[in-house]
């Protein structure tokens, strides 16, 4: 199974059933999925590694917290890349266009480096200006020290290669990863899957709450 913990207990009945219809609602060519596949929904949804990362202004912050309140696309990046990480920022790109006047506050879009020796705060600001990000498009990078636990979550090599997935994460407002879509997916499918995922809110209930 991917790394991370899952919140199978909880779960409320409503999001179960929007996570199993919300593919054939929407008509998208996305597969469904459980933690143990790659593509579609993920059930159950998995808590977000709890790692520290820094933010193009070099603010050390917790990624769950980070994540938790909106609605979030995870593209991971390493600047250095020359092939494959540059179509999935503009991918991203032309998600952003398709979400038009979605509130920023409600969506985000995020470039998660696994570089972090080299996407320094100054690298990502640039990365983002390269692919015209405006508000709600950002970019962080974890610290040295949780670097392996981004890439076993993610399951992405121990080593930087420019051949490797295009798998773009989304996550709810609770911090969860609930879906994730085939590789090169369609832009207009990914923004269809975040407005719905931003419109649900969060219907998470977890014991105590």
């Amino acid at each position: 199974m991917r790394g991370g913990k899952t919140n199978s207990e909880g779960w409320t009945v409503g999001r179960r059933l929007f996570l199993n219809g919300l593919g054939a609602a929407l008509g998208l060519h996305l597969l469904p999925a459980d933690s143990h596949q790659n593509f579609g929904p993920v059930k159950p949804p998995l808590e977000m590694p709890d790692i520290t990362v820094v933010s193009t202004d070099g603010i050390h912050a917790s990624f769950r917290d980070l994540l938790r309140g909106r609605v979030t696309a995870i593209q991971l990046m390493f600047s250095r890349c020359k092939s494959i990480c540059p179509i999935e920022a503009a991918t991203l790109a032309r998600v952003q266009e398709a979400l038009g006047d979605n509130p920023a506050n409600d969506i985000r879009l995020l470039s998660l480096s696994i570089d972090p020796l080299t996407d320094t705060p100054d690298v990502l600001k640039a990365w983002l200006e390269r692919f015209g990000a405006r508000r709600g498009w950002t970019a962080v990078s974890p610290v040295e020290a949780d670097l392996a636990r981004v890439r076993a979550f993610f399951d992405r090599a121990p080593t930087l290669v420019e051949d490797h997935s295009t798998v773009i994460h989304l996550v709810d407002r609770n911090g969860l990863l609930v879906w994730r879509t085939l590789d090169l997916p369609e832009p207009n499918e990914v923004a269809k899957v975040l407005i719905q995922l931003q419109r649900i809110g969060p219907l998470l209930v977890r014991e105590g709450d």
